[in-house]
């Protein structure tokens, strides 16, 4: 993977690598007036596609094309002022690029050919302007215009501006050729990071796999009418047609779930910070809290995943940021954790910002004139540890 001085580095030095870009921008220590720990910028669906302003699918809203390249290089710029600290890394939450790049539907059809390439070449080279580090997350749009090893070529190139990627197949990456890898890090003492695969389970991969097969086994069992449609490559399906259980909402092609290995996985990662007395951050391009999005944009196994959050994470993980729906939202479950879905620049302005990480609180702070939401999150009371004599 990407070191930040942009060298080849192979991924168990990786870590390593980051690990010494984000020690220069970040202190454990809380110093006078309220300074950052440290900090870390944000920004999620940018959706990049050189073509006229267009509604969904749905019809419910204006998606400004072209506009957020252009709001990419002023993010770039917001990320590269911050100062006292400086950012520490920044956080793509996915869908870099949109699907009608790939030239399959919407104003793609009128292309003379994919424009996929060219697309994300533009966007990355916005971003390799960029002085931070910058942690991919693998959205469905990414997806529509790659498969699982293009897009790790492509997200690793030196414009990127890459650390780390995540997605894949296979949470446990037995599958080098098509698995990214989810990943954790502490971007300062105390606190550690985990960067979810929102997509191991997936239609958006190879069949043979066995992420394609566990998500068709679920959308077959939960949502019949979509899955034959997508199997026999129907164009234009309502993939909610049908649907009378809101809980089974969740169950359609652009969403995805983590699996079993990468749920296990993250109770280990969860543990040993825990273990560390770290505060935790989850990423994810799918969210996992209904209240915080919709019914239609979760995880799969969304209450799975919280539920272990909030067994293991004992009142440690602070928050959640996810992408995926363009409005945005917030809530706070029960056990205190912050749900944050981060609003796109595909429908507002300036939709980017950075987050202040303070001794008792996450400061969500939006770029200066813009759309996006800011937020005081305080954190949530940290649960007893039991000894380990008491276990």
């Amino acid at each position: 993977m990407r070191a930040l001085l942009r060298l080849h580095t192979p991924a168990a030095a990786c870590a390593l690598a980051a690990s010494a870009a984000l020690a220069s921008s970040a202190s454990s220590e809380p110093s006078a007036a309220g300074r950052p720990l440290f900090r870390f910028g944000v920004i999620a669906d940018i959706q990049y596609c050189d073509c006229d302003d267009a509604s969904n699918f749905a019809g419910t809203e204006i998606r400004k094309y072209r506009g957020t390249l252009e709001q990419t290089r002023r993010a770039v710029e917001h990320w590269n002022a911050l100062r006292e600290p400086s950012a520490a890394c920044i956080l793509n939450l996915g869908d870099i690029i949109d699907g009608q790049n790939a030239g399959g539907y919407g104003a793609g059809l009128t292309f003379d050919g994919p424009q996929s390439e060219a697309a994300l070449g533009r966007v990355c080279g916005a971003l390799s302007a960029c002085k931070a580090p910058i942690y991919h997350a693998v959205g469905n749009h990414e997806l529509y215009n790659f498969d699982w090893a293009g897009l790790r070529a492509r997200l690793q190139m030196p414009e990127a501006g890459s650390v780390v990627t995540e997605g894949g197949s296979d949470a446990a990456g037995a599958d080098a050729a098509a698995a990214l890898r989810p990943v954790s890090w502490q971007p300062c003492k105390g606190w550690t990071f985990v960067l979810l695969n929102a997509y191991a389970v997936s239609m958006e991969q190879p069949r043979a796999l066995p992420g394609y097969r566990a998500a068709a086994e679920l959308l077959q069992r939960h949502n019949p009418s979509c899955y034959e449609a997508v199997v026999a490559g129907k164009s234009g399906v309502n993939f909610f047609a049908g649907i009378e259980d809101p809980r089974l909402l969740r169950y359609v092609p652009f969403n995805g779930g983590l699996g079993e290995a990468q749920l296990s996985w993250l109770r280990e990662e969860v543990r040993a910070a825990v273990a560390r007395d770290d505060r935790i951050v989850v990423l994810s391009h799918l969210p996992m809290y209904e209240p915080a999005a919709s019914a239609r944009t979760l995880l799969y196994d969304a209450d799975e995943a919280l539920a272990l959050l909030q067994a293991e994470g004992g009142g440690r993980v602070v928050a959640v940021l996810a992408g995926h729906l363009h409005r945005g939202g917030y809530a706070a479950d029960e056990s205190g954790i912050h749900h944050v879905t981060l609003q796109s620049p595909l429908n507002y302005r300036d939709s980017f910002g950075h987050v202040d990480v303070h001794a008792d609180r996450l400061e969500l702070i939006g770029a200066p004139g813009g759309e996006f939401i800011s937020r005081t999150l305080p954190f949530p009371a940290k649960a007893a540890r039991c000894p380990a004599s008491a276990l």
